[in-house]
């Protein structure tokens, strides 16, 4: 496409960015979550920066989309723009992390093209260039969770199914009587990361990105604290992040790593971490091989099933 060019992005294209990922809210429409309805709103003026960040995340504003990015780019991942006679019309981001297979992985965490750009090539042009500055960068795969109606897309892009996981929710309770829990949220700082034997909708380096270094000074983000720790249990160890469900206050989310592969007592450990943390449910992923070998033995309640796709560098 003339005159269009994919580069770098920087602090500086916040407002353009924001303005890339307002364009493609559903119907247009922005909502409120007054007492937890959604409302139609008269527009993004109205709301407040958490109403906004609902509405499809740090994307949705100025305020918030600059302390993310800052903390995207701080960390060594890298967000690319295409850019058509200096206007910002697409996004892609990168987000790099060692898997415990000790290769080296980019994952295409947010891929977004301005909606009166769309169908036009560009986001192509953006994930080829994501793939050129991904193997640069001397990583070894690169992995996205793509739409159901974006696969193809994908496919003809070289990517292939790699993983097929199962978001499930399952009702927290005091299943195992002695865990030892160490709260510590350093344990990545390296950027290696063990088994993810529950909740791999992302890569893992975007996980801890998401949870560890995008803090919000607002009332919202600091009302429930984000649980990071060791877990210790029946002689094994499992490092996790339970973070509270954004639209079920008495729902975590959880995440979790361990040296060895899944099996029911990782799950029993988290489900009763989850009770003394003051939750109700649980939810997380698994893969699909393993939750339909485990789903007859622990009380899983399937929502959906995904992919996750990858392409070798």
């Amino acid at each position: 496409m003339k005159e269009l060019i994919i580069r770098r992005g920087e602090l500086k294209d916040v407002a353009q960015i924001v303005d890339v990922h307002c364009s493609d809210l559903e119907d247009g429409t922005w909502y409120s979550f007054k007492g937890g309805i959604r409302n139609e709103a008269a527009g993004p003026s109205s709301l407040s920066l958490y109403e906004r960040w609902l509405n499809g995340g740090s994307w949705m504003s100025k305020e918030l989309c600059s302390v993310y990015l800052n903390n995207l780019l701080l960390n060594g991942h890298i967000p690319l723009v295409a850019e058509q006679r200096g206007l910002i019309v697409g996004e892609v981001e990168l987000f790099f992390g060692w898997e415990s297979d000790g290769k080296l992985y980019a994952h295409i965490g947010v891929a977004q093209v301005h909606k009166a750009y769309q169908r036009k090539g560009i986001g192509i042009m953006l994930i080829k260039e994501a793939i050129n500055v991904a193997r640069r960068r001397g990583a070894y795969y690169l992995t996205v969770r793509p739409r159901e109606y974006l696969k193809d897309y994908y496919k003809d892009l070289g990517f292939s199914e790699w993983l097929k996981t199962v978001v499930f929710s399952s009702e927290a309770s005091p299943y195992i009587s002695k865990i030892v829990w160490e709260e510590d949220s350093t344990y990545f700082n390296k950027k290696k990361f063990l088994h993810f034997i529950m909740g791999q909708e992302q890569s893992s380096a975007q996980i801890w990105q998401i949870f560890h270094q995008n803090h919000f000074a607002l009332p919202e983000f600091t009302s429930e604290p984000i649980h990071t720790g060791k877990a210790i249990s029946q002689n094994q160890e499992i490092l996790a992040i339970f973070y509270p469900h954004v639209y079920c206050g008495d729902m975590a989310n959880v995440y979790a790593w361990s040296g060895n592969k899944i099996n029911t007592a990782h799950i029993w450990t988290m489900l009763t971490l989850a009770y003394h943390f003051g939750y109700a449910k649980v939810r997380s992923l698994l893969l699909e091989d393993s939750f339909d070998m485990m789903k007859a033995k622990l009380p899983l309640e399937e929502i959906e099933r995904q992919e996750i796709f990858r392409v070798e560098l």
